[in-house]
């Protein structure tokens, strides 16, 4: 199963919404993910980060995938490179960094993230999400199938058109619910409907074993270590100027607004 409805959040989706309206979509413009690219699968998602690596709501949405829906793994991912340079290009984090409040993380929102965060789930990279009408991802998976990579979805706004299809089944998340999905397997999300789609998402860790499938056994603090080790050599990482021009001629098919470091 990749899936479980997770019931024991608890959800008040009115005040939800209210809060919403009122102190998210005021910030401004929802970010595009990979806006910069045309690449037609992210001109239809985006959002509004609630915890991010800097702390600011527009930070968090940056990535990049070829149309057949892989990473340019020959000049980006060199197999058994760890590839710092591209994630300093990118500006791409390990999830574990991303749980700055940004200016979104208010009200009715905080206290939803806080219950979260209580049930020893350690909520990360939580942001609003607008999946466009008529739009969908490609088919891809985020991460190797033997990694724990796991998202809570919490739909606020959508319908029986808006599906997540995994493992041959096509589910639709109810709004006001929670639900905790393997995103290591290889899934789609769509909306085949004329209405925008809005959930909040975010990376999770079950480390209490509070639901059946989604138990993290390893050590949270190794991982959060991790996390900051990897920043350290990110942030330690020189991208000459012959690295921007062959970054930028692999990524010249794609582009449509300049990329800058």
């Amino acid at each position: 199963m990749f899936y479980e409805k997770l019931d024991f959040i608890k959800i008040d989706i009115e005040k939800l919404r209210e809060e919403v309206r009122k102190n998210v979509f005021t910030l401004g413009d929802q970010v595009i993910q990979g806006e910069e690219y045309e690449t037609p699968q992210y001109h239809g998602f985006g959002g509004w980060s609630l915890l991010s690596r800097t702390g600011d709501w527009k930070d968090g949405f940056a990535f990049f995938q070829n149309e057949e829906g892989t990473v340019l793994e020959e000049t980006f991912y060199p197999k058994g490179v760890e590839n710092y340079k591209t994630l300093k290009y990118f500006d791409i984090g390990h999830s574990m960094e991303y749980k700055k409040p940004t200016q979104a993380y208010v009200g009715e929102i905080k206290s939803l993230l806080e219950q979260i965060e209580s049930y020893g789930l350690y909520p990360r990279r939580a942001r609003i999400t607008c999946l466009k009408a008529g739009c969908k991802s490609l088919v891809h998976t985020d991460g190797a199938k033997d990694e724990y990579i796991a998202r809570i979805h919490i739909p606020l706004w959508t319908n029986e058109k808006c599906v997540f299809k995994c493992q041959g089944e096509d589910l639709y998340m109810e709004a006001g619910s929670a639900y905790m999905v393997w995103v290591n397997d290889w899934h789609q999300i769509r909306n085949d409907s004329d209405e925008d789609r809005y959930h909040i998402i975010m990376d999770a860790y079950d480390t209490k074993k509070v639901t059946k499938n989604f138990y993290y056994a390893a050590d949270i603090k190794q991982l959060e270590d991790y996390a900051e080790r990897t920043r350290v050599k990110i942030n330690n990482t020189v991208i000459t100027p012959e690295d921007i021009a062959l970054y930028e001629s692999v990524l010249q098919p794609y582009v449509t607004k300049p990329k800058h470091v």
